[in-house]
């Protein structure tokens, strides 16, 4: 009873909200807090723009200069991939050089518990909000027939339009991929004498498979990237075909799993790449490929004409932009002056917190947006004299405040739910 009681303590575990263990890989909480924060902005920016009668988001997207990031701004969930492939994989790989076997009921019930409880409760939420709520029509939109789906981890299956909760297809690609990837690496590690030839073919048949995918729909083939935005069925369309399935997407989490296992198993032939000039010139190209990706106009109508470049683009981007976050986590274990700004930057303890809040904040942060969003409008269209604000003046607040009140309920499902049960597993 004792344990149950301290495992449950909201105050103990107020404590470990902020406590990083020793063990972490500090550079990752970082990088996971500034993903939840570029979601954040991106789903604030585009549903303001889709639901403000006055706003096309093409037009936001076309007038954007430096903001350009914004709308590349969902690559956040290929960090959040790399990071769960790097975490899954030290787990996977520790177990094997210990007990030569992987616990596959411990493993696949250690990730029910660790994802479950928080996501059913938020379905819940969400089922309560269409039946208590919502009227007849609006309950129709959360298509709460196919939440089932969702509580199944299959919801990425259904068509985009027809999905409950339909930012949870992460969940989906995750789970389906940790159904099949402990045996791979197990057989791969046990079996084979080069086990990371085979992870690096399986990134092969990742680029492969996206674009066999492109090159035999014609509507994804023939594509300008402007039509994602401008038509809400292509949009709709290239979710379900491309955007939101595991074996369009399986490559970014193989790049946190390779690097984990160059970490785990290669340390210093690693530490000693990362010095040499190879490594060094690796470094600064990953930089920038982030950098060239998180700025290229692809949405915009000025790239309407682009069309092989679209199809380069959409072939290979993810896994680029995956490959490359990967590369500069690696980075921060030696010294160089990337390295030094990459963790002073993402180190700090001051992002702890909110990688711990970062799966609740995922699952709880469109709720306050559609919300704000609305009052915000509607404010804006009846008291347009005393809320004065531009486009983005008003997307920037209500982003400010949608995250504020997202931490916030994520703060208590952390204390009440997520918290105690990972007590629990220990």
């Amino acid at each position: 009873m004792s344990t149950l009681l301290s495992a449950f303590s909201p105050l103990r575990n107020l404590k470990l909200l902020f406590v990083r263990p020793a063990s972490n890989f500090p550079v990752l909480d970082g990088f996971r807090a500034l993903s939840m924060l570029m979601i954040m902005v991106f789903h604030t920016f585009s549903i303001y723009s889709v639901v403000h009668p006055d706003v096309e988001l093409i037009d936001m997207v076309n007038a954007s200069t430096w903001s350009a990031w914004v709308w590349n701004a969902d690559k956040s969930v290929d960090i959040f991939f790399v990071i769960s492939g790097f975490l899954i994989t030290g787990i996977l790989l520790r177990q094997i050089d210990k007990e030569n076997r992987i616990r596959f009921g411990n493993f696949y019930f250690r990730r029910f518990l660790r994802l479950s409880p928080a996501y059913w409760l938020v379905l819940a939420l969400y089922a309560w909000m269409g039946y208590v709520a919502m009227d007849a029509e609006g309950r129709e939109q959360l298509n709460l027939h196919n939440i089932w789906t969702n509580v199944l981890y299959i919801n990425n299956f259904v068509p985009y339009d027809e999905q409950a909760m339909n930012w949870t297809w992460t969940l989906a690609i995750e789970e389906q991929f940790y159904l099949i990837y402990p045996l791979i690496l197990l057989l791969l590690v046990k079996y084979t004498r080069r086990p990371l030839l085979g992870l690096w073919a399986l990134i092969g048949v990742s680029f492969l498979v996206r674009f066999l995918v492109i090159m035999t729909d014609e509507p994804i083939r023939t594509m300008s990237g402007s039509q994602v935005v401008i038509d809400q069925e292509f949009h709709a369309y290239h979710f379900s075909v491309l955007y939101d399935n595991l074996y369009t997407r399986f490559g970014a989490l193989l790049c946190g799993c390779i690097a984990a296992f160059y970490y785990f198993h290669h340390e210093q032939a690693l530490r000693n790449f990362l010095n040499s000039t190879w490594g060094k010139v690796c470094e600064f190209a990953s930089f920038g490929i982030i950098i060239l990706l998180m700025w290229l106009p692809v949405v915009s109508t000025r790239m309407d004409d682009q069309q092989t470049l679209t199809i380069l683009y959409q072939t290979f981007s993810r896994n680029l932009f995956s490959g490359a976050v990967a590369y500069l986590a690696l980075v921060c274990l030696e010294k160089s002056y990337l390295s030094w700004f990459l963790n002073l930057l993402f180190s700090n303890r001051i992002w702890y917190p909110l990688a711990q809040l970062s799966y609740s904040m995922y699952l709880l942060h469109v709720f306050p947006i559609l919300i704000l969003v609305q009052m915000g409008v509607n404010a804006m269209q009846q008291y347009p004299e005393r809320y004065d604000y531009t486009h983005w003046q008003a997307m920037s607040l209500i982003c400010l405040y949608s995250t504020i009140i997202t931490i916030l309920g994520a703060v208590v499902i952390y204390l009440l739910i997520e918290r105690p049960i990972m007590n629990l597993r220990k």
